[in-house]
């Protein structure tokens, strides 16, 4: 169910919204689940009543994926209870929640090593004894990449899994920066540090992630 549907998936029923003869989000996600489907995507929870029949949906046994706009993977939290959620709804309903951004990847055809400065270290937290196997790369530019340096996308992503205690938090109505601390405790890789990741691998340049990570400089 998207809005508008961009690309056409073999194996997979799409609907698309037409708000003109009646088509909305909750009224294709009410129909989509009168068939009994195992797994339900819905491009974006965006009212109150979308994101109703999606978690129900989810506490009836469907797999259900979907996207909020939020800053971070926590925040989606607090996010479906501003829309409306009960918190016990969202509590009993989330399994995961993993956030991405885009940042550009550097052209094969031209990056060539680079050393990082200090202020981008320190910018990136990085350690100096992340350095002994890094092979951070810069962009410089070609034909190939039309001169820019960078070819191509990749995503940087973090992952909330919730557990029972983090269950206990969201009913309690626990702010956004404990549940990230929760989250952190639990292993989550921020996207600032799943972009060094990929900084230290030569794939994209500091200032890309510099860039997409500004609100997790903390």
């Amino acid at each position: 169910m998207e809005e508008p549907v961009e690309y056409q998936m073999t194996g997979i029923n799409q609907v698309q919204v037409n708000t003109d003869v009646g088509m909305t989000f909750p009224i294709a996600l009410r129909s989509i689940l009168r068939q009994a489907p195992n797994i339900i995507m819905i491009g974006e929870i965006r009212d109150a009543e979308t994101a109703s029949i999606a978690t129900n949906a989810s506490l009836t046994g469907h797999l259900v994926f979907s996207t909020l706009h939020t800053n971070d993977a926590p925040s989606a939290v607090a996010r479906l209870v501003d829309i409306g959620v009960p918190p016990f709804l969202v509590a009993s309903s989330i399994r995961a929640i993993m956030a991405q951004r885009l940042v550009r990847r550097l052209c094969t055809q031209c990056k060539k090593p680079t050393a990082l400065s200090e202020i981008e270290m320190r910018a990136l937290g990085i350690e100096p004894s992340q350095m002994k196997e890094a092979q951070v790369m810069c962009a410089t530019g070609c034909d190939h990449c039309r001169h820019t340096g960078y070819r191509g996308r990749m995503g940087i992503f973090e992952i909330f899994i919730i557990d029972d205690e983090v269950r206990h938090s969201i009913t309690k109505r626990t702010s956004t920066s404990l549940l990230r601390r929760r989250a952190r405790e639990l292993g989550m890789r921020t996207l600032r540090e799943d972009g060094v990741r990929k900084v230290l691998a030569g794939l994209t340049s500091p200032d890309e992630v510099i860039s997409a990570t500004i609100t997790d400089a903390s």
